[in-house]
């Protein structure tokens, strides 16, 4: 049992000190809350992450009615733990703690986090960056919330590549109830919704989701979506193979809301749609790049845009959309620099100045047929007489010789083995010559060893019978 000292702290602290085991083993929790100063732990707080300081607060906070904390209520200073979490919980992510924590939270870790800062009546915007363990039952916290402004379900901080492998456990059988309960109340504040990446898939097709995301197109077309004083109405792509369920019109950073008649000074856009990570942001949020193939913008910090490597090329920029990689050099060119050196049978992908190299399957025009193929199929077509071009034929002279030096190799390698086995075959024969010779050999022992067989028992007869003369001798002269 403890006993209280006068300052209100446990005597117990002594043998905690010393390292000593404690009466139970959830005292040390309570230990930390009742030793330290309510100022200490805030300082201790305002170092960390605020994901990280409500998993701080919710470790040293003892269980609500517990026997003990009711006896320390009485003698403990007053310390309210949003000194600790803090107050300002406009935006919670928790891609602001450890990638390796973030993935270890739980759906209960989840919804105790949003309960103790009272995140339904708190925080405008949620993202749940790398909590890839969850199902999605740990927001419940946010059922029928009203206040909330954006929920980034995506899984994945900003700028980065929506897919996952393996794709995570969150459920949209657990989610979309909550969800709906939000969209439901005519109050209700939300304008953003980033959903996973293998929900929008045309693969994971779910008529649920379909028909949440019916709902929330109504509701946002329902709602005062504007810009520029031109109502902007529904804001989800329902009907597209590759960006369904991507909603226009807002940024996925400050969620304002943007035309795309909306420019700058300078009559460029203000809102961009980045086909990389799949989302769409201000000019005032990320700073954009615009591909000189396709002219399609993309986010500066997302995946690497490159110059091709031709010096003589116009092409500054270009997308991973609008670029070949060369299987020889590794490079990668734009689609105009790369344009005669794409196969168009196996779309082997070469650039000019390797197609040019001795030994490349390099990739050619032929001006006679108008074939632009790699040498690999070319030679297949001649030699299937699919192909009789004669300049088709110089093309490939070099290929040919190759193929016929390989082949000649080949040839020799095979007359080496037909020797080789040809000399098999010769001792194969020798050695059945000289097996027939041994069994004719045992056959001859045989006879042989028959012969003596008969002849010992032939001398056995004459012994026994000579061994019975002797005895008739022995006992005729035993009677004289």
């Amino acid at each position: 049992m403890m006993v209280m000292a006068t300052n209100g702290a446990p005597k117990m602290y002594e043998r905690v000190r010393r390292g000593g085991p404690t009466d139970t083993p959830s005292q040390s929790t309570f230990l930390i809350y009742d030793l330290l100063p309510g100022g200490m732990l805030k300082e201790v707080a305002n170092y960390l992450q605020a994901p990280s300081r409500i998993l701080f607060a919710i470790a040293i906070t003892p269980p609500v009615g517990s026997p003990y904390d009711i006896i320390m209520s009485r003698c403990r200073p007053r310390v309210r733990h949003s000194s600790i979490e803090g107050n300002d919980w406009h935006t919670l992510d928790f891609g602001d703690i450890e990638e390796d924590l973030a993935a270890k939270l739980s759906d209960d870790d989840i919804s105790k986090a949003l309960l103790h800062i009272d995140a339904a009546n708190k925080v405008k915007r949620l993202r749940l960056t790398n909590c890839v363990n969850i199902n999605g039952s740990g927001l419940s916290p946010l059922f029928g919330c009203t206040s909330i402004e954006q929920i980034d379900l995506s899984l994945v901080g900003a700028h980065k590549l929506p897919q996952l492998d393996p794709e995570p456990a969150l459920s949209d059988k657990m989610v979309l109830p909550i969800l709906h309960s939000i969209i439901s109340q005519e109050s209700n504040s939300l304008k953003h919704l980033q959903f996973p990446h293998s929900w929008r898939s045309e693969e994971y097709y779910s008529f649920r989701f379909h028909e949440f995301l019916e709902r929330y197109d109504e509701m946002l077309d329902n709602s005062t979506m504007s810009c520029c004083s031109t109502r902007l109405g529904s804001g989800l792509i329902l009907f597209s193979k590759d960006w369904y369920g991507i909603q226009d019109w807002t940024c996925s950073e400050c969620t304002k809301y943007y035309c795309y008649e909306c420019t700058d000074k300078d009559g460029i856009e203000l809102l961009h749609f980045c086909q990389t990570c799949e989302r769409n942001y201000c000019t005032a949020c990320a700073a954009m790049v615009q591909c000189s193939t396709c002219d399609d913008y993309l986010c500066v910090d997302c995946a690497p845009h490159i110059a091709c490597p031709n010096s003589t090329c116009s092409n500054e920029l270009i997308c991973k959309d609008c670029r070949t990689e060369c299987e020889e050099c590794k490079k990668s060119w734009c689609y105009s620099c790369m344009d005669c050196g794409l196969c168009e049978d196996c779309s082997r992908a070469c650039c000019r100045s390797c197609s040019d190299k001795e030994g490349a399957n390099g990739v050619h025009w032929c001006d006679v047929c108008t074939s632009n193929i790699c040498d690999d199929c070319r030679v297949k077509e001649c030699k299937s007489g699919e192909n009789n071009c004669n300049d088709c034929v110089k093309i490939i002279s070099t290929k040919l010789l190759e193929e016929n030096k390989k082949m000649q190799a080949q040839i020799s390698s095979l007359k080496d083995e037909n020797k080789g086995k040809q000399n098999l075959l010769q001792a194969n024969k020798k050695m059945q010559v000289e097996n027939k010779e041994l069994r004719n050999e045992i056959k001859r022992l045989k006879y042989a060893n028959n012969a003596l067989w008969d002849q010992n028992t032939h001398l056995g007869g004459e012994v026994e019978e000579l061994t019975q003369k002797m005895n008739t001798i022995r006992m005729l002269a035993s009677s004289f």
